[in-house]
């Protein structure tokens, strides 16, 4: 991995160890959540965000009490700044093409797979209340 950042900062960017202990870490505090306070932390799987943002998006703003705005899924044209690396990619808005590019990495990522053993697997499920996700044939579709 190219480094991008100053070393120290932000690590696990472009080294695969710092990448596997972040990620080992973000598992461990989802179980503990999931565990100590079970159905109060809510996931929201980042393909049915993708894949569904209209539905995903009204479920998370009626799980927060919030009246609907029809601009949160206009966020990419909004004339604000952006302060982020990803300052382009949020103007693109939401798009999915890109779900499966990992794959042309999948040689590459093996050391990391290695890494992560058994945590490479999660069968999350989006927990918002009332959403179901669309059928799998509408996915790839």
């Amino acid at each position: 991995l190219i480094p991008m950042f100053p070393p120290g900062t932000l690590d696990y960017t472009s080294d695969f160890p710092s990448l596997a202990q972040l990620y080992q870490n973000y598992r461990d505090i989802m179980k503990h959540w999931d565990e100590v306070l079970p159905g109060r932390v809510t996931h929201v799987r980042y393909e049915d965000l993708v894949r569904d943002m209209p539905n995903v998006a009204r479920s998370v703003i009626n799980a927060t009490g919030l009246q609907w705005d029809d601009g949160v899924l206009e966020f990419h044209k909004k004339k604000q700044a952006v302060n982020t690396l990803s300052t382009t990619q949020v103007r693109k808005g939401i798009y999915s093409h890109h779900l499966k590019s990992w794959m042309t990495y999948e040689e590459e990522l093996q050391p990391l797979v290695k890494m992560l053993g058994d945590s490479v697997e999660w069968d999350l499920k989006t927990s918002l209340a009332n959403y179901v996700p669309p059928a799998e044939e509408e996915k790839e579709g």
